[in-house]
């Protein structure tokens, strides 16, 4: 089990492969929509954005830097929740992996947020990947784009041009996106890392 836990945890967090453009070319677009619930039931639509700056982080289990901003994470949607900022967590895993990581603590998944001591997710999940048969589709323009997510989670990186982990885009109150940010933090009380988050959200608010 030991040697299964640090095979996951050793994972690259860069996705190779061509993809069709680059996160930072969505600047100033609309945050493309995903059809699909959260872990607690909320749709990802116009309204969910709507009156928020939103702080998104595409992320997956098992990459070191995406397991050390959860805590950071935590923390700024604690610190700004008053003031009507959110945070949304987009993981590249199902549903089931996802209640195994974050509430039972059963599975490989549960394993390895005990193993790391890692604090659990307080702000909201969205699973990108479906424990159902492939429905995955694209429908509508550009500017109002839907996505029906299956279980191939690649459908995320072709429409948001996702090429490492975690990326975090911040979404402003009316589901622009406004930046974009690489990388994460090396160890999980990085506060210097927090601090260029706050920086960020302060300046959009």
């Amino acid at each position: 089990m030991k040697k299964l836990l640090l095979s996951i945890l050793l994972l690259p967090c860069i996705s190779f492969g061509k993809l069709p453009f680059n996160p930072d070319s969505l600047k100033g677009k609309p945050m493309p929509l995903l059809k699909a619930k959260t872990m607690d039931g909320q749709s990802i639509d116009e309204a969910y954005f709507k009156g928020h700056l939103t702080v998104v982080s595409f992320m997956y289990v098992g990459c070191p830097p995406c397991m050390n901003e959860i805590s950071l994470l935590n923390k700024l949607s604690d610190d700004y929740a008053a003031k009507g900022v959110q945070v949304l967590c987009v993981a590249m895993q199902t549903r089931q992996q996802m209640d195994e990581f974050n509430n039972t603590g059963k599975g490989t998944y549960g394993l390895i947020r005990k193993a790391l001591k890692i604090d659990s997710i307080r702000y909201t999940i969205q699973p990108a990947c479906s424990d159902a048969p492939d429905n995955i589709t694209k429908s509508g323009s550009d500017s109002d784009q839907h996505i029906s997510i299956g279980r191939q989670c690649s459908t995320i990186k072709e429409v948001y041009g996702i090429t490492s982990y975690p990326t975090i885009f911040f979404v402003d109150k009316d589901g622009i996106i406004r930046k974009t940010k690489k990388g994460g933090p090396g160890k999980m009380n990085d506060m210097a890392f927090y601090a260029e988050l706050k920086k960020e959200v302060d300046a959009q608010l």
